[in-house]
């Protein structure tokens, strides 16, 4: 197979593709882009981004001025954009990095992860984006804060080494990406309501005709979490919460009571030899029965049961 060794180019350009091609052996994948621009060079850029070299470097060789993005959806990544301020915003002291910073102030702070500086004084933050199949982030405009949106399925930004008018895309810092923490999966899964929008649906189940499989649901997702080996910690408590957040959502469980539920069954973790504290286990516990409460359950109703038992007993 070829490389970027074999063919022609400037030592610039030989130098970004040898970056994007790293890139894309980490899984990340890549699709061109306008030169000088942020546009997309190709029609459904997120179905076609990838990560076969060949591919890049025959694209990239013969197309020297593109730029590179990088799909986050396909490549399991969430990154989260943090601008600074336009001359026409009326608080000049802070740009995006230091209102995440201040949010994560009293949570940990925020890991150290993969960092891209952006032509325009501003900063990409890389985080792998949640694996659980129930919970997919989209973009982000200004939920988190002002000067701070987010990319993820849809999504795309600018690999390092790429080139605007105004500079380019510098790597600052290297460090594999984490997981995205549990307190911003919960504030980037949040989507706020519109005047027009119609009233959630609520089964008609009553939580006295609930009780048996609430009780079913509850045990299964506190045994989960009893069950989660270390490394699997996160997304097991993640994945109970939002199960029983959902159970709060349809009126059937106290919010209350889940949580303490959920933080009994999460101790084991707390007490063993994980890196796990109090503190990341309860911001994942609020992050998962917020996001399962905005999606309530639909349960199976008490008439309906009665009117197929009532059936059989007429036959």
């Amino acid at each position: 197979m070829s490389t970027q060794s074999d063919r022609s180019g400037s030592p610039t350009d030989r130098a970004r593709l040898a970056g994007w091609l790293d890139l894309a052996a980490r899984g990340w994948h890549l699709f061109p882009v306008l030169p000088g621009r942020k546009q997309p060079a190709i029609p459904a850029w997120e179905s076609r981004a990838t990560t076969h070299p060949e591919t890049i470097v025959d694209y990239f060789t013969a197309h020297p001025d593109h730029n590179a993005g990088i799909a986050c959806g396909p490549s399991r990544l969430l990154v989260v954009d943090c601008d600074t301020p336009k001359p026409t915003d009326p608080d000049q002291s802070r740009d995006g990095a230091a209102v995440l910073a201040g949010l994560a102030a009293g949570r940990g702070g925020l890991p150290d992860t993969w960092t891209v500086a952006t032509p325009s004084g501003g900063r990409h933050l890389y985080f792998r984006a949640p694996t659980d199949p129930g919970v997919r982030l989209g973009n982000t405009a200004r939920t988190l804060g002002p000067m701070l949106d987010s990319r993820g399925h849809g999504g795309q930004v600018l690999a390092p080494g790429s080139r605007l008018p105004n500079g380019s895309y510098e790597l600052l810092d290297d460090t594999d990406p984490p997981p995205l923490p549990g307190w911003l999966v919960w504030h980037l899964s949040v989507r706020p309501a519109t005047a027009n929008s119609a009233p959630s649906e609520r089964p008609t189940t009553t939580p006295r005709d609930a009780g048996a499989y609430v009780s079913a649901v509850v045990r299964a997702e506190l045994q989960r979490i009893a069950q989660a080996g270390r490394g699997g910690h996160n997304a097991a408590v993640f994945t109970a919460a939002r199960a029983l957040g959902q159970l709060v959502g349809a009126g059937v469980l106290d919010h209350r009571q889940a949580a303490a539920d959920l933080t009994a069954a999460a101790g084991h973790i707390v007490d063993g030899p994980c890196d796990c504290t109090a503190g990341d286990i309860a911001a994942t516990i609020a992050s998962g029965l917020g996001y399962g409460a905005r999606r309530p359950r639909r349960l199976p109703t008490l008439s309906s049961t009665r009117s197929h038992g009532e059936g059989r007993r007429s036959a």
